[in-house]
């Protein structure tokens, strides 16, 4: 009964507090201006927070008290006799709420962090992926040759450079066998929109065949996760100068240089993104995809001639 009526006391003296009369006020200070009244409604604010603030502070004290003799656990009969009692309900249910807020807050930190790695590890992952498949590729273009052979009779047909779409390559380079030094070897990049993966093809060429160009044959991927993958190229030095680039193009020459851009998402992104449509899949793509780029110049730009 001793904890119900210290609830009671509580809920009054809060209830006192808000209700106390605040029009009492306090005799004036010496050197009030002679316009009080902003003076006087600040002090009745002042006055009814004082006396909130009161009230709040007797309400917690009074509730230390009942959970005290909560903690206690003794039960006082009406003969005056004090017996160690066991939990109470009261207590267990308690004692359940928090333990229970607990786990939930602990489960949630876990998940949190657990799913704040998984997301760094994937975007680690595709930053590398990314970085290797550009210098990959950077690599096999640096070697890549076209024009004119020299000194063949029956002249042979020249060596093209091939971008088609944008997103398809078609060249051949250099292959550095010591069995074969004349050995070119076709080479294509391509972008398997339907498969999200960025494809790639080998095969060793006779530089004098014109038959047997450049091909999507034995291809295999690369990487995959990718978005799009564009080829922007730059003929020559006034093309670079004023930014013209072309994204179609079937020459006899290398350009001067070539910007090679990568757009990819991580594992996840990319299962939720086919899951998409529409306005939410292109919003998504814009929030999420992260692009990677390299511009590759071609050192043998002047030609292959046979020597």
């Amino acid at each position: 009964m001793k904890i119900f009526f210290t609830i009671i006391q509580c809920l009054r003296s809060f209830k006192g507090a808000l209700r106390r009369p605040s029009s009492v006020l306090p005799p004036s200070p010496k050197g009030l201006p002679p316009s009080p009244r902003l003076w006087r409604t600040r002090w009745r604010a002042g006055r009814r927070l004082f006396f909130v603030f009161s009230g709040l502070a007797s309400v917690v004290r009074r509730l230390v008290s009942v959970f005290r003799l909560l903690r206690t656990g003794v039960r006082r009969l009406s003969s005056g006799v004090c017996l160690q009692s066991a939990f109470t309900l009261i207590e267990v249910l308690v004692a359940m709420t928090v333990l229970s807020i607990m786990v939930l807050m602990v489960a949630n930190i876990f998940q949190s962090s657990s799913e704040a790695w998984n997301i760094g590890t994937q975007k680690a992952d595709m930053n590398t992926a990314a970085r290797a498949a550009l210098d990959y590729m950077a690599r096999e273009l640096q070697s890549a040759v076209a024009g004119p052979i020299e000194a063949v009779n029956p002249p042979a047909s020249p060596i093209s450079f091939e971008v088609i779409g944008g997103n398809d390559l078609l060249f051949r380079s250099l292959v550095g066998d010591v069995n074969n030094g004349r050995a070119l070897r076709n080479g294509a990049f391509y972008h398997a929109a339907s498969d999200n993966e960025l494809m790639y093809a080998h095969q060793l060429a006779n530089p004098y065949d014109p038959f047997t160009p450049p091909s999507h044959s034995g291809a295999g991927m690369l990487i995959t996760n990718v978005l799009s993958l564009q080829f922007y190229v730059y003929t020559n030095e006034s093309a670079l100068a004023s930014g013209n680039y072309v994204v179609n193009t079937i020459c006899d020459q290398l350009p001067i240089c070539m910007d090679i851009a990568l757009e990819m998402l991580s594992d996840d992104d990319m299962r939720r993104y086919n899951q998409l449509s529409g306005a939410d899949q292109t919003a998504f793509r814009d929030r999420n995809a992260k692009v990677y780029s390299t511009r590759v110049y071609f050192p043998n730009r002047k030609g292959y001639s046979a020597r």
